[in-house]
């Protein structure tokens, strides 16, 4: 029981170890974590992408390591939306300091900045974005 409770309080890391279905594939797969190659400290890993959807929406797992940044930034043509599934940190949305924790939620429409800073501790997100990402 209490090995079941400690899996569930990280939900991210049940994600990365499970599979992504898509139509047409006979089992599934993952693909592996790629670092951005601007924002130090920031890994994502793909579970939907754009490509996979004909471009309606794209999905992923990112991780920001402690004392590093997904720095100020907007989208011009999509809606973003992050849930927090671990750790505790700062979003600033459109000017708005707003702290957060696992549960919490943001969605950030097209042409409005936003940073997730990582100050104290690791934090996982998952990230989908519509249209999707390629």
């Amino acid at each position: 029981f209490w090995r079941i409770m400690v899996e569930l309080q990280d939900i991210s890391r049940l994600i990365e170890e499970g599979n992504t279905y898509l139509p047409g594939q006979k089992s599934g797969t993952r693909s592996a974590y790629y670092s951005n190659p601007d924002w130090s400290g920031v890994r994502l890993l793909d579970l939907a992408s754009g490509a996979d959807t004909g471009g309606a929406f794209s999905s992923h797992l990112v991780r920001v390591q402690k004392g590093c940044e997904v720095p100020d930034h907007l989208h011009e043509n999509q809606w973003e939306w992050n849930a927090v599934l671990a750790g505790q940190g700062k979003m600033i949305l459109d000017g708005r300091e707003i702290l957060f924790g696992p549960g919490d939620t943001f969605t950030t429409p097209p042409g409005v900045r936003h940073t997730v800073v990582a100050d104290k501790e690791d934090i996982a997100l998952l990230a989908v974005f519509v249209p999707g990402t390629m």
